[in-house]
């Protein structure tokens, strides 16, 4: 299966399940806010959602979509405790354990799986996931098969 197509199904399909609770905060953070910068708020972590598995997506990025400063995106994410590198890394390794776990994807190499979480480099890849859920993506995976 093609790596887009793969990455435009779980996206669709299952991200919004897995994430819910997720998003239901931080849309709760930014209606909190109110007024303008609620709905920029809003706005930034819409875009965070829509974009974060590709591999170009960057804070500057989201302030150009939304024709705000790269210095003005970070100010409204700060005052919710994550900054946008945070959220994007969160959305990334969250997404790798999701396809990691799910039999669909046992043919996929680790490499296919960063790639498609928006990863760069593979040994990056694997340091964040190893710092995050306290073993190796290839470990990791191997465990969820057998139980």
């Amino acid at each position: 299966m093609d790596i887009g197509m793969q990455n435009s199904n779980f996206e669709t399909s299952h991200f919004t399940e897995t994430n819910s609770d997720r998003e239901v905060a931080t849309s709760t953070d930014a209606a909190e806010s109110g007024g303008l910068r609620g709905a920029r708020i809003a706005s930034v972590l819409a875009q965070i959602n829509e974009g974060f598995s590709d591999q170009q997506f960057s804070t500057r990025m989201v302030a150009e979509r939304l024709g705000l400063s790269v210095r003005y995106v970070q100010d409204l994410l700060q005052g919710s405790g994550h900054s946008i590198t945070d959220r994007i890394m969160q959305l990334r390794l969250d997404k790798a354990r999701t396809m990691l776990t799910d039999d669909r994807n046992c043919s996929l190499k680790i490499s296919d799986v960063a790639a498609s979480c928006g990863f760069n480099e593979l040994s990056y890849f694997h340091r964040s996931f190893r710092r995050r859920f306290g073993s190796s993506p290839a470990k990791f995976r191997v465990q969820s098969m057998n139980g």
